[in-house]
């Protein structure tokens, strides 16, 4: 038990907008983005997978038998091309494109030729206008003994992105791992503001802060690692005692729990698995409702620790490894 958020958290699915459609799609429901774009509650991340003939056959599965119509990939990832043939796979079963909404990232010190590669990870995917494109992890290298800035400040960054925006190319354009610190500084000069903002959250890194600070201007957080990854810390969200409880409660999965308390707040996840098993368990988390009581509970669970290879987050920017408080 830690330091829990409060239950005035609860932006429920209720709040959400839902597009009608036919089949297992059906169960989508989307969070309205400032810029009057819509964007799905529910996404597949790709990070780390990186063999093509899983990444084809897992997208499609995905987005043709179980209903999902986000897509979350990056240039670093290395599989945008594996994505776009799995969508072109999509399309020959009846898909249509506007249909689905698709992320990439561009990475942030890539400012001086964003344009090209934008048009690189367009011709990989395949499309001819992307959803939603987000400068990937928005941080500024700094030489912490010299106290030197290495790479673009991102203001630098962001106006390349709005350029994008403007001319139709993009629909929506967000930030990663982005700090309130930071975040400011992009809205400060922004003709655009950041929709989203994509970040590490779970029960047990709440980021209540952030979201809320964020949400302010306009900008919604989508949740990566959204239940947890023990694989760096030890740390298993889904055998957490109170998690499980909850969901013996709803007769659902520790896994359909996590996600739906996120989503519950106004959170956006994109649980990432290679399984056909868990796409449909995770899908089905939009089936499931907390109750209030549910909720605070599963808030009292955040400690603010990182679960997602903290070795990664050692900037004094972010918070010390040991003590990671992101704002």
């Amino acid at each position: 038990m830690g330091c829990g958020a409060s239950a005035h958290n609860t932006r429920n699915v209720k709040d959400s907008i839902v597009i009608p459609s036919e089949g297992p799609a059906a169960k989508n429901r989307y969070l309205q983005l400032q810029d009057g774009h819509k964007m799905p509650l529910m996404g597949l991340g790709t990070f780390l997978s990186v063999d093509e003939n899983e990444v084809i056959e897992n997208v499609t599965h995905a987005i043709v038998e179980e209903g999902y119509r986000h897509i979350d990939t990056a240039q670093l990832y290395k599989n945008e091309e594996m994505v776009g043939k799995a969508l072109e796979q999509c399309y020959e079963q009846g898909i249509k494109r506007e249909e689905l909404f698709i992320t990439t990232k561009i990475w942030r010190t890539n400012y001086k030729n964003v344009r090209g590669s934008f048009k690189e990870s367009m011709k990989k995917l395949g499309l001819e206008y992307l959803d939603l494109l987000l400068v990937h992890f928005t941080l500024t290298d700094v030489d912490w003994e010299t106290y030197d800035i290495k790479g673009p400040p991102m203001y630098k960054v962001w106006k390349e992105f709005e350029k994008l925006k403007d001319e139709g190319l993009v629909k929506s354009i967000g930030i990663s791992n982005c700090t309130n610190m930071m975040f400011v500084d992009i809205v400060a000069g922004a003709k655009h503001r950041p929709v989203v903002n994509q970040i590490e959250t779970n029960p047990y890194f709440s980021q209540q802060k952030v979201i809320d600070f964020q949400e302010k201007f306009g900008c919604k957080a989508t949740a990566y690692a959204p239940i947890g990854n023990p694989g760096f810390t030890g740390s298993d969200l889904l055998k957490d005692e109170v998690i499980l409880d909850i969901a013996k409660k709803h007769k659902a999965t520790a896994a359909q729990i996590a996600l739906a308390w996120n989503m519950q707040r106004g959170v956006m996840v994109i649980p990432k698995t290679n399984s056909k098993e868990r796409l449909k368990e995770n899908f089905e988390a939009l089936d499931v409702t907390l109750d209030e009581k549910d909720i605070e509970k599963i808030n009292q669970l955040n400690n603010n620790k990182r679960m997602w290879d903290p070795d990664q987050w050692d900037e004094p920017q972010y918070g010390w490894k040991n003590n990671p408080v992101y704002l």
